[in-house]
Formats: C-alpha cells, structure tokens, sequence
C-alpha cells in the first residue's frame, strides 16, 4: 500500500475514534429511568394520589420520584436530593429519559436521612427541610432464586 493511503486510512480511524468516543459519553450523560415494581412511596405517611418510582436497572442510586407532575432525582449514597423540570425528562414508552448535564447546580435542603434494609425492602427516609415534608421510598429486593429466598 502507498504512503499517502496508509496516511488516509490513519487519519479516518483516528476520526473514527474521536467520533465514538463522543458517542459514548453522550450515551454516559444520558439516564434511562424504568418503573420499579411493587415500590412504595410516602409522603408524611400518606400516600399520594398520583406516584411512581423509578429506577436505572437493578441500581436503587440515585431514584426518580414522581410525586403527581413534580419530580425528584434522590442520590441516596451522597444524601442529595434535586428537583427537575417536567420538560427535562422525555417519554420514552413506559420509560422516562434524562440528561444529568440537565441536573440543577443545588440540591434541594434536606435532613433525617436514613438508608435501611428492612428484610424484603431497602427502606429511604428523608426531610424535605424546605418543606417539612418526609418522605419514605421502599424498594422491594430482588428474589435470589439461587438461594430459594422469594
């Protein structure tokens, strides 16, 4: 092969390389949210009327809690809590999609933090400070079938 052709063949791999790595760290930006089954969500021991909570796999952290059109981005491990927009999350089917470059600079003030496992759930209590709202999250364990635990 020639020279100039080896040369041409470098230069597109390199450009090829830059290309996927920039695809590859838009698709790190980006967060799938998926419904987490048989959740439990509180609001000062209550119920609310219109709920859901959702999760990026079998990763309990960080959750997105919807509380009627409101939305919260709950990182358990860090303890902070961020408030999106509605218009920032993208229906995607049954899923909710999102770009953490979209996260607000500021967490929400919080306090009374508690991560427990309660047997068949992980159990998360928090402290809307703001509003003096608790709220608890309960996710449900996955059954070890290995084990014959369900």
């Amino acid at each position: 092969m020639p020279a100039a052709s080896l040369k041409r063949c470098a230069i597109l791999a390199g450009l090829l390389l830059i290309l996927a790595g920039n695809l590859c760290a838009a698709d790190k930006e980006t967060v799938v949210w998926k419904s987490i089954p048989n959740a439990i969500l509180q609001v000062d021991s209550k119920a609310p009327k219109e709920w859901n909570v959702f999760g990026q796999g079998k990763k309990i952290d960080p959750l997105l809690v919807q509380i009627g059109s409101r939305y919260l981005v709950v990182y358990v491990h860090s303890m902070e809590v961020y408030e999106l927009k509605p218009e920032q999350l993208t229906h995607k089917g049954e899923e909710l999609v999102w770009r953490e470059s979209d996260k607000p600079a500021n967490p929400a003030p919080t306090s009374d933090w508690s991560n427990k496992d309660v047997g068949s759930a992980q159990r998360i209590l928090l402290k809307l400070a703001a509003e003096g709202r608790m709220l608890n999250i309960e996710i449900p364990h996955t059954p070890d079938v290995r084990r014959g635990i369900y």
